[in-house]
């Protein structure tokens, strides 16, 4: 249970913190990309407006700068770019290419063929970006290179990966030291209170063991007597109930399940089955049971008839009057599935997630008329756990319910 709680901590503050901060990278990274295509969205818009301005070399903008008509953000662009003039009938009658060394006029003139087939004012063709603007005399259009934004990008990407994979390797070594010591005084409460159970579980086996032989000694004495008949009642049900507690200590402890060996289920639980059908007729039940042939499985089946045991006697002890109950096993693919099924009161929905705690009743007023204490499902859960199994429970409120073991 504390390592359960402590992986959920894990989980919760370090999948928060990783949230946040791959919210904070993506946006920088956008914001990034969104700044880049706003500044050539710019550099094309003042090419255009200039109708294709012969921009001066770095030299001339140094001597420029603060007093022509220039401001920092319509210097020189640090890459390549191009632009053609076309008129109305689609034919190119001026270029630009001084700032695209080893590019052709003819591969200019293909450039302005793909943005003039695009049907757009602005997009893609190749390496570029365009943007075409009507002019008086038909069409100008203004081509960027983006490969060296692109690929810078692209690395700002890459260190962002990077960069997440180990702060978020940090934030695990850190998350992980905080929820050690923020689950330690649970830790410490946990463990008292289980050395607490098992420590009282074993005092009160002694005067539970005397109680019984003393009683046994009265009754040979005095012959039957309801109210010797009362304490062996009541002492053999403590009886239980200390053994039970026991087991759970055991299971907290990690001392249950040691035992594994290939055991013939089909056996088991079909012996366990058995147990109860005597105990069901006497009490008017409709016993049903269809138990699979020939199926093994690896565990401690003194366990696993310990569960069926669990199971059965909830279904006899909780169905209806004459209510039906129905036992099956069943290979699906490699698991093997137990189902337990009786009509009768059901469990609601609500009480579902609960039924599995310690001392949990659903109803309080029936379980004292049963004679339940609240640990069966409990033990039964644990076993399953021992097991990598999984309990699960179904049903209709009011009308039956089921509870699967997968094993």
């Amino acid at each position: 249970m504390i390592r359960r709680l402590k992986i959920k901590i894990i989980a919760v503050i370090l999948g928060t913190l990783l949230f946040v901060f791959a919210a904070v990278i993506f946006a920088l990274n956008h914001l990034v990309y969104r700044v880049s295509i706003k500044g050539t969205d710019s550099f094309m818009a003042l090419v255009t407006e200039s109708d294709g301005y012969h921009f001066p070399t770095v030299d001339t903008i140094m001597q420029m700068r603060g007093s022509g008509p220039f401001h920092d953000s319509e210097m020189v662009r640090g890459g390549r770019f191009f632009y053609a003039k076309v008129d109305n009938d689609g034919n190119v009658f001026d270029q630009n290419l001084d700032f695209m060394v080893g590019y052709t006029p003819d591969d200019a003139l293909r450039y302005v063929a793909l943005a003039l087939n695009s049907d757009r004012n602005r997009g893609d063709a190749g390496n570029f970006v365009f943007l075409i603007s009507e002019k008086s005399y038909g069409k100008m259009i203004v081509f960027v290179e983006r490969s060296i934004e692109t690929h810078l990008l692209l690395q700002l990407n890459r260190i962002s990966f990077w960069a997440f994979g180990i702060v978020g390797m940090i934030l695990l070594c850190l998350v992980a030291l905080l929820a050690a010591w923020m689950v330690a005084p649970i830790k410490s409460a946990f463990d008292k209170q289980r050395r607490f159970i098992s420590d009282a579980s074993h005092e009160l086996k002694t005067p539970l063991t005397i109680i019984s032989a003393n009683a046994d000694v009265l009754q040979n004495e005095i012959g039957e007597n309801p109210r010797v008949a009362h304490i062996k009642a009541q002492t053999k049900r403590m009886n239980g109930l200390v053994n039970d507690l026991l087991f759970l200590a055991k299971t907290d402890e990690g001392h249950m399940g040691n035992a594994r060996e290939r055991f013939n289920l089909s056996g088991a639980v079909l012996n366990t089955v058995l147990e109860f059908e005597s105990r069901a007729f006497e009490e008017r039940k409709i016993y049903l049971y269809n138990i699979g042939e020939n199926l093994e499985y690896t565990g401690d089946e003194q366990q696993i008839r310990q569960l069926m045991s669990i199971l059965i006697d909830n279904a006899i002890r909780y169905s209806d009057e004459n209510g039906k109950i129905e036992i099956s096993l069943n290979a699906v693919e490699n698991r093997k599935l137990i189902s337990v099924y009786n009509t009768g009161g059901g469990i609601a929905v609500k009480e579902r997630g609960r039924i599995f705690e310690r001392f949990y009743r659903a109803d309080e007023s029936r379980s004292r008329e049963t004679g339940g204490y609240g640990v069966g499902l409990s033990i039964a859960k644990a076993i399953a756990d021992v097991h990598r199994g999984k309990i699960t429970v179904s049903g209709e409120y009011m009308k039956w319910v089921r509870f699967d073991v997968t094993l």
